[in-house]
């Protein structure tokens, strides 16, 4: 798994984003025992169990970097990850070509990567806001963007049942933008997120603090 970026964020969050070459078989040699065998055992589909020991195979990584014993990770009742035995905030992303990860000793923090397709065009109309749907003008990068910025902010709000297109917002932007602002609001709690937006190829990758 190759490093492709590392970066330190607001000065206390990390990210490491890796792309993923190895085989299922190299991923288990590697992580070893270090994993959460029974949420692993759930775990059916071949690309799936690659991109699940990859994506913990990272945090382990990040883990020993911040001089963390990794033991593992488990999934609270909202099905967000944390270390098993230290209680800094992680959030993870993987998709067909990479895995990303990133570490907050602090703060809440969530992260997301999706590849430009076609399908989110059509199924803009349901993560979208009618203002925002305007805004996105159709065009594959903004739609991108604005994804991935709303499945980091839910990622780092870590509540299930909040909807993309009436509960989370993004504020107009322009395309090349690095940094959205972004507001959830949930039975009147408000969450406030700044979204930092990398790009790699065709991948957008986003990070909510």
């Amino acid at each position: 798994m190759p490093l492709v970026h590392s970066e330190k964020i607001e000065e206390t969050t990390t990210l490491l984003l890796w792309k993923l070459t190895e085989t299922v078989e190299e991923l288990r040699e590697n992580l070893g025992g270090d994993y959460n065998a029974e949420e692993f055992s759930k775990i059916t589909h071949p690309q799936k169990i690659r991109e699940w020991l990859a994506s913990r195979l990272l945090v382990k990584t990040l883990s020993e970097q911040f001089g963390i014993t990794y033991k593992g990770t488990h999934k609270d009742e909202h099905g967000k990850a944390f270390l098993i035995n230290n209680e800094s905030h992680i959030s993870i992303t993987h998709t067909f070509e990479y895995v990303a990860v990133v570490m907050n000793p602090y703060d809440a923090v969530g992260i997301d990567m999706e590849k430009m397709d076609a399908k989110l065009q059509r199924t803009s109309k349901k993560y979208l806001s009618v203002t925002e749907h305007a805004h996105a003008a159709d065009q594959l990068a903004p739609l991108c963007m604005y994804w991935c910025a709303k499945e980091a902010i839910y990622k780092q709000y870590g509540r299930k049942k909040v909807s993309f297109r009436d509960s989370i917002f993004i504020d107009p932007f322009e395309t090349e933008s690095l940094l959205l602002a972004g507001t959830l609001i949930d039975n009147g709690f408000v969450v406030n997120s700044n979204v930092y937006v990398r790009w790699f190829d065709d991948h957008c990758l986003a990070i909510a603090l």
